[in-house]
């Protein structure tokens, strides 16, 4: 794909008078604009954010870190993706700045914007030398999504000491952090992302550096039907498997102790999902869903799910609503098909991240305290802050069923 046109007057014109307000944006620079014909116009810029906010929540990890951010025009005043940008190397968080981490990328308004901004001086000073940090995080629901892997903690472990690669699941590339944050501090996942517009897909590799290789991969296409081909192609691998083996049973020849021999179909198990990650926009702003689109809340889509997803699997969906109604149908209808439902409600934000089980297994009230340090020993980080935060964050997961 070619190299995208410069932001014209009028579209600069238009984000500075309709989106900018008040987040404590110091400076900003315009890296790239692009119109997609299924997302609108997105923007991809770099800013620099106030030293000391207001509330002493701001994300600053430095009084002059950079921070790259991906924004969609139909999602109105918020932020899609955030990334740390350091200069050619990855720096060390100090404690402070995961304090102040962004309480959500999808629920933050954009910035104000001031007459100097344009020049950003700060910034152009090394943009040669810019890359994104993918050792951190910048949005907690990001944290929160991983801290809720340790409702299944000892089912990765499990897998990890018989020598199986996990499958991982993620509808919404965005920038592509949340993958590659995966890819570095799981080695042991198998990552697919699926996502409907490859215009995302180009702006993620050229301004988020991110990279597929054998164990993380995008495939373009519609959430939706992937997971159901998923779950239509998992229950016909098990029909046929059942028909395989009674074929073969009545044929199977027996030992001299007269046990039967292992039939070549039993202990075969379709590939299912492990973890699947609903983290997707919606464009229909009459919704009053803001995150996921409304199909992926549909009753058929969460049976889809149930049925692509392994035996001790997990479904992780983000949900921004500011509508109680909205909240408790979609919870609702969750508790209707999964065997068990958690909550992580994030705070002073509208997002909620949702962990649904696909069986119904006991789970003791203080499982979650036991399994913190199972997850902790299954994760590889080049920065402690970051281990240590998704392990807190992991004891606020509650449980609604």
């Amino acid at each position: 794909m070619g190299p995208f046109p410069s932001p014209s007057p009028f579209f600069i014109n238009y984000i500075f008078n309709n989106y900018w307000s008040n987040d404590g944006v110091k400076q900003r620079h315009i890296v790239q604009q692009v119109t997609s014909t299924l997302t609108g116009p997105i923007v991809v810029e770099d800013v620099i954010y106030e030293n000391g906010d207001g509330d002493g929540n701001g994300p600053i990890a430095s009084k002059h870190s950079v921070f790259r951010r991906l924004t969609f025009q139909r999602s109105l005043g918020l932020v899609q993706s955030e990334a740390l940008i350091t200069r050619g190397h990855s720096q060390k968080i100090p404690a402070e700045a995961e304090r102040k981490k962004v309480s959500s990328s999808k629920s933050r308004k954009k910035g104000s914007l001031r007459k100097n901004d344009c020049r950003m001086s700060l910034i152009d000073e090394s943009r040669s030398n810019l890359k994104v940090d993918h050792n951190y995080l910048a949005s907690s629901y990001h944290i929160g999504i991983i801290s809720g892997f340790t409702l299944i903690a000892s089912n990765l472990e499990s897998a990890i000491s018989s020598g199986k690669m996990v499958k991982a699941v993620i509808i919404g590339l965005g920038a592509g952090l949340l993958p590659m944050f995966l890819r570095a501090c799981m080695p042991f996942l198998e990552i697919e992302v699926v996502e409907l517009d490859p215009v995302i897909s180009d702006l993620a590799r050229d301004h988020f550096g991110f990279t597929e290789d054998k164990q993380l991969k995008v495939l373009i296409a519609d959430g939706v039907e992937f997971v159901r081909k998923v779950a239509i192609g998992a229950s016909s691998k098990v029909n046929a498997d059942l028909e395989n083996f009674d074929a073969l049973s009545k044929e199977r020849p027996t030992v001299p102790n007269g046990s039967p021999t292992k039939s070549p179909a039993c202990g075969k198990s379709s590939r299912k999902i492990d973890i699947l990650v609903v983290d997707a926009d919606s464009s229909d702003s009459s919704s009053g869903i803001t995150c996921p689109p409304a199909d992926f809340v549909e009753e058929s889509f969460l049976l889809s799910v149930k049925e692509s997803l392994s035996e001790g699997g997990l479904f992780v969906i983000n949900l921004v609503s500011r509508s109680p109604t909205i909240r408790e149908m979609v919870v609702s209808r969750m508790k209707v098909v999964f065997g068990h439902l958690f909550s992580l409600q994030l705070e002073e934000d509208v997002n909620e991240v949702l962990f649904a089980l696909p069986r119904e297994t006991c789970i003791e009230e203080n499982s979650l305290l036991k399994a913190a340090p199972q997850l902790e020993k299954l994760l590889k980080f080049t920065q402690t802050e970051t281990g240590q935060n998704i392990l807190d964050t992991a004891r606020k997961i509650t449980s609604l069923k």
